[in-house]
């Protein structure tokens, strides 16, 4: 779809379900303007542009039914005929020699495009669709044949030969190319004789075709009329070409061979490509491959049977022999797909005739060796291969005898267990881990084209000839069992590799074999079979991971209950699991799969499929979310099936996979939840996870098995674990072994168990432990300490060991120096909970610790620590705004713990932040302001930045337009937090990103010029940040900025400011010479130029200040400086001199001897 249609939308985006060409009317609309286009007038180059967008955009509408093409047919004609007419008109003027002059003025360009156009039709719905729409009236015949040969006028130096006509010959023309040729092959259908068609008899000459004499004398051995000779050489160059040309020409070379006056020839085509083949591998030697097996493929079905053997010899004695002893079709999977495709067309030529002459037939020799091949074929490594070799090999079981062809099938099924040597290796749930070996040595046809690696080629091969040879029902009864066994095994192939899996396409071509046999199987067949096809679709559809698969198990249930109605409750599941439920993961484990458990026939095939398959999951998010599918269909059942689940993955806990440990650990922690506090299994479960093996927790799964062993020890913990005697041991061996990992998950969970042990029992000892472990040299274990500090319960005032806590807490933000950026955030963090903690309606902690909190928070809002990973500071900045919220919003707005000063510098801070560059700190200090507001509390300016609270819910601060956001926030300037807000609103007016730059500064300039009071203690306020962060870049670069766009745009000064101005270009210009910032520099040059733009307050002041920049020792800076300063002294009303023009333009700025020109410029300045 274009990039304008995209933007658009189609409309039909909504609902994508196909019913008919819903975009008819919008489609000849354009259309209609396509062909208003004139042909033979030239185009600028910004029409050229209109008219490649507006076939862009006709084409994304066919793209859109790409699904279903056939929805097209009823407008084909209205589509594709006026194309071709508008095309045939352009054609015959350009071979008429009355209009020859006006051919001179055809638009080559528009004309690709009409070709462009039609072979986008062609591309969407087939040619075989779209051939009956081209005339088929004999004139254009000669036509296409003169424009598609070499121009017989002799060529200049200036004009080299082109291999058609000029205006067709361009390699952007291969489309309109394509379509001619597609046209020339309808044509060579006509029911005359090519010599009464042709327009001379005198002989061609070959070598303007680019074929010399003797292969000219090698394929003209035998007579043809000169016309059929022209196709010939002008097809033959073409069949080197990739794509489209070449495979058309081959369509072309095909239908004129078939015909009974040129059948005579095609034994010198054959004698012309072997010994084209035999010089050897060349440039092109694929291309050529490909069209001469394209041309092999399309004949058998054109050819009287006399003529088929002649096709068989040259294969079989010349091609095949050839590609064997090649890199080229090993090396390409469609040279190995079309040779199963000509090939197999060749064999069901044969054995159709054959099939034909009686039931008693005798099998032509060579076939069980070709069908070896097709076998072979479907372990081949590209999916075309292994589709075109399952296809020919269900058709040429559609003619065998029926005991030929049930032998077939079950040489087929027979694949699916490997070889002897190598057989198949299943789990005793069914799923495979070993594949099994391949009896196939060679590759497909001796080609090659082997997997590297034992992998999935030869199941979903076997797969999709399965579901071929079902669809023509060829699967016998006797087999049907067999094969709904390995199908069902198929349904769950997934093998690791490496980071990732393999055998999507095997479950995907599992569920279209069940698609096939439900099709076209009785019910009576399949009946014994149908509630464990049922029960193994239905876990597919809900528990795979891709959503493709999921897809294609649910249409094949949905066929199998429409055509066999045995499916269990098959009607009401299918409602279940359509479409739309499971095309998105989550809402399939979870709302899908809750309402499928409800019927009992699933149920317990679903449990299993999460133990044994989901759980085991090489996909961590797939077991977690296999976990809370356990869980809500383990509600649905008694206390037998929770028993044998938790059975299930205590038993999985020992496993020597880390993947398993995880898995039963998650699923332990969701059934956990199902138990009541007093029940006994608990302390089961506490002692199972003693059998973890200790090599589970160095392995690569080793963070995601201490966060889930530490979440079921919270889960699971009660009073009586809690004083066992053995449990401490057990807990000290997994809070030390996760202690010691810098995973932020790993933390969350230690922190959680120690909050799950301080409602339990005394947390004394717990927080003393903590608070040493704050002085670790190990920086994960400081980091986990600090954030478990904040989940205890503490006890109420007055209590020291809380004193001793928020103490341990502050020394780590008061060392930002020495303490890791995240040991300083979840010490924030902490600090935020034990503050806001509340024991019978009363705060535990005192006044005066109370106070210091507070004020940590308030510090932590200028935190710009930066390392490699970026601005990190901005971790403890956002947590800080969130304490606030988090602390301040629990307090009724009358009380003395805030007092006005603090609260005051909270929310200046805060506002501050609120128009900062990063969209995460302002969508949290807004989000903190609506929480303030909303529970009373109340400032000056506290109408703006008003943003409610529920719009932040799922990250909706990133959809509020940031230009409204900015904008809300200029009432400030009102305020006395006018100085927080411009500390702020400069740092995102100097960032980088300049929608965001241009988001914040354009408010700013509308609400001063509406506002002219405000411009002097702006502009003061913003020469005190510059004289508080002169030795500050990252304030200082951003400041200046801001001031120079400020001036840039003519903001209205008054003459009482022009000292503020004085002052502003004396702190921007100050020791800029000793300054080695290029970025500082340049932005002090700006702003000295931005008071050059107009004459007024501060001119002569800035122009004293040039000197610095256009006589600086970077020559980097002379030559931006002069080059600006021009640019800003053309924009102006006044005009400059030629002698200053050609100073600054043309001077050697970055060389020496600039002094004097330094000095020139100056005096022509001061002149204007």
């Amino acid at each position: 779809m274009s990039k304008d249609l995209a933007s658009s939308g189609l409309e039909d985006d909504s609902d994508p379900t196909y019913t008919h060409f819903a975009h008819r009317a919008e489609f000849i609309g354009l259309l209609d303007h396509f062909l208003k286009i004139e042909l033979t007038q030239k185009s600028t180059e910004r029409e050229d542009e209109a008219e490649d967008s507006l076939v862009n955009d006709l084409g994304g509408i066919l793209d859109f039914y790409l699904p279903l093409p056939g929805l097209l047919d009823p407008s084909l004609s209205e589509i594709v005929q006026p194309l071709i007419e508008r095309l045939t008109v352009v054609l015959t003027m350009m071979v008429d020699d009355k209009t020859e002059r006006n051919a001179n003025n055809i638009n080559s360009k528009r004309l690709a495009r009409l070709g462009r156009l039609l072979n986008w039709v062609v591309k969407v719905r087939g040619w075989k669709a779209v051939v009956p729409q081209l005339p088929s009236s004999i004139p254009n015949l000669p036509v296409l044949v003169h424009l598609l040969s070499p121009s017989v006028s002799p060529s200049t130096s200036r004009t080299p030969p082109t291999p058609h006509h000029p205006l067709i010959s361009a390699p952007e023309a291969w489309e309109l190319r394509s379509i001619m040729l597609l046209w020339l092959a309808l044509l060579l259908t006509v029911p005359f004789n090519l010599t009464a068609l042709s327009s001379s008899s005198s002989p061609l000459s070959s070598t303007l075709y680019g074929i010399d004499l003797p292969s000219a004398d090698i394929l003209f051995r035998a007579p043809l009329a000169v016309l059929a000779q022209q196709v010939v050489l002008l097809s033959l160059p073409l069949l080197t070409r990739p794509g489209k040309e070449g495979a058309y020409s081959a369509l072309v070379l095909a239908r004129l061979y078939s015909r009974e006056d040129t059948v005579q020839g095609l034994s010198g085509f054959f004698e012309w490509a072997s010994h084209e083949l035999s010089e050897g591998e060349k440039e092109g030697e694929a291309f050529l491959v490909a069209s001469l097996l394209e041309f092999l493929a399309l004949l058998p079905s054109m050819l009287k049977p006399k003529h088929v053997p002649l096709l068989e010899e040259f294969m079989e004695d010349k091609l095949l022999p050839h590609l064997r002893g090649s890199r080229t079709a090993s090396g390409s999977g469609l040279i190995r797909k079309l040779a199963i495709k000509a090939k197999g067309r060749l064999w069901l030529a044969k054995l159709g005739k054959v099939s034909d002459d009686g039931e008693e037939v005798d099998l032509p020799e060579g076939l069980e060796e070709w069908l070896d091949n097709l076998m072979g074929g479907l372990s081949d490594k590209d999916t075309i291969v292994r589709y075109s070799s399952a296809k020919y090999l269900a058709r040429l079981s559609s003619l065998l005898p029926a005991s030929f062809s049930s032998q077939i099938v079950s040489a087929v099924i027979a694949l699916f267990s490997g070889t002897d040597e190598e057989p198949v290796t299943l789990t005793s749930f069914g799923t495979v881990i070993d594949p099994g070996g391949s009896s196939t040595s060679g590759g497909t046809m001796g080609f090659g084209g082997l997997e590297t690696t034992r992998g999935e080629a030869r199941w979903h091969g076997v797969c999709l000839a399965l579901a071929e040879l079902a669809r023509r029902g060829l699967i016998s009864d006797e087999v049907i069992g067999d094969a709904v066994e390995w199908v069902i095994k198929a349904l769950t192939f997934d093998l690791r590799r490496a980071s990732h899996s393999i055998g999507a396409n095997v479950r995907d071509a599992a569920s279209y074999l069940l698609w096939s046999l439900s099709r076209a199987c009785p019910p009576s067949v399949l009946e014994p079979y149908a509630e464990e096809m049922a029960t193994s679709l239905i876990c597919t559809a809900l528990f795979d991971r891709e959503v493709g698969v999921r897809r294609a198990a649910s249409a094949a249930f949905q066929e199998g209950v429409g055509r066999l109605g045995l499916y269990p409750e098959g009607i009401d599941v299918l409602g279940k699991t359509d479409f739309y439920s499971v095309s998105v993961r989550r809402m399939a484990f979870t709302v899908a799969a809750t309402s499928v458990a409800v019927h009992k026939a699933y149920r317990n095939k679903m449990r299993d499929h999460l133990h044994h398959i989901t759980l085991r999951h090489w996909d961590t998010a797939m077991r977690i979310q296999g976990a809370q599918a356990l869980q809500s269909i383990l509600k649905l059942g008694d206390d037998t099936d929770m028993q044998d689940a938790l059975q299930r993955e205590i038993n999985e806990l020992p496993s020597l996979d880390a993947t398993n440990v995880h898995g039963a650990l998650v699923a332990l922690i969701q059934i956990s939840q199902l138990f009541a506090e007093t029940d006994d299994r608990r302390q089961e479960v506490f002692n199972a996870l003693c059998t973890i093996r200790p090599a589970s927790f160095v392995s690569t799964q080793a963070a995601d098995i201490l966060a889930s062993t530490c979440l079921l020890v919270v889960n699971i913990l009660n009073p009586p674990i809690v004083t066992a005697s053995s449990t401490q041991s057990v807990l000290d061996k997994y809070l030390d072994l996760s202690m010691k990992r810098r995973d932020p998950e790993v933390h969350e969970a230690i922190a959680q168990v120690y909050g799950k042990l301080s409602e339990l029992r005394s947390p004394e000892k717990d927080i003393i432990k903590l608070i040493a472990d704050l002085k670790s040299f190990r920086i994960a274990t400081r980091q986990a300490a600090s954030l478990s500090l904040g989940h205890i319960k503490y006890p109420r005032l007055p209590s020291s060991i809380t004193d001793k806590a928020i103490e341990a807490l502050l020394s780590l933000l008061n060392q930002p120096d020495k303490i890791d950026i995240e040991s300083r955030r979840a010490a924030v963090r902490s600090l935020g909970n034990i503050a806001s903690q509340k024991l019978e309606g009363a705060l535990i902690v005192s006044n005066t610790q109370f106070d210091a909190v507070l004020r940590a928070f308030i510090d932590g809002l200028e935190d710009y620590t930066t390392d490699q990973r970026g601005d990190v500071g901005s971790w403890v900045r956002i947590q800080s705004i969130t304490a606030l919220a988090q602390v301040i919003s629990i307090l009724p707005p009358s009380t003395d713990l805030v007092t006005p000063d603090v609260f005051q510098e909270v929310i200046g801070g805060i506002v501050k932040q609120g128009v900062e560059k990063l969209e995460p700190i302002r969508g949290e200090a807004a989000l903190t302001l609506a929480t303030l507001r909303e529970n009373g509390w109340v400032w000056e300016g506290i109408e703006a930045m008003t943003v409610a609270s529920a719009k932040f819910e799922d990250d909706g601060f990133r959809y509020i337009d940031q230009k409204e956001w900015f904008t809300s926030s200029m009432p400030i300037l009102q305020t006395s937090f006018r100085k927080h807000l411009l500390n702020g609103l400069v740092l995102s007016i100097g960032s980088q990103v300049i929608t965001l730059s241009n988001a914040a500064f354009q408010p700013l300039q509308k609400y001063l010029t509406e506002n002219r009071s405000l411009i002097q203690p702006v502009l003061m306020d913003l020469l005190e940040v510059l004289h508080k962060n002169y030795t500050s870049n990252r304030i200082f670069i951003p400041t200046l900025q801001t001031i120079q766009k400020l001036f840039s745009q003519n903001i209205q000064i008054q003459e009482k400011d022009s000292q503020i101005c004085n002052d502003i270009l004396a702190i921007a210009c100050k020791s800029i010479g000793s300054i080695k910032s290029i970025e500082r520099i340049t932005s002090s040059m700006r702003l000295v130029l931005s008071f050059l733009g107009k004459r007024g307050l501060s001119w002569e002041k800035a122009i004293g200040h040039l000197p610095l920049f256009l006589g600086h020792r970077f020559p980097r800076i002379r030559a931006i400086s002069s080059e600006e300063l021009y640019l800003t002294l053309s924009s102006t009303d006044d005009e400059i001199s030629d002698e200053l023009e050609e100073i600054l333009t043309e001077a050697e700025w970055t060389g020496s001897g600039y002094d004097k020109d330094v000095e020139r410029v100056i005096e022509l300045i001061r002149k204007i």
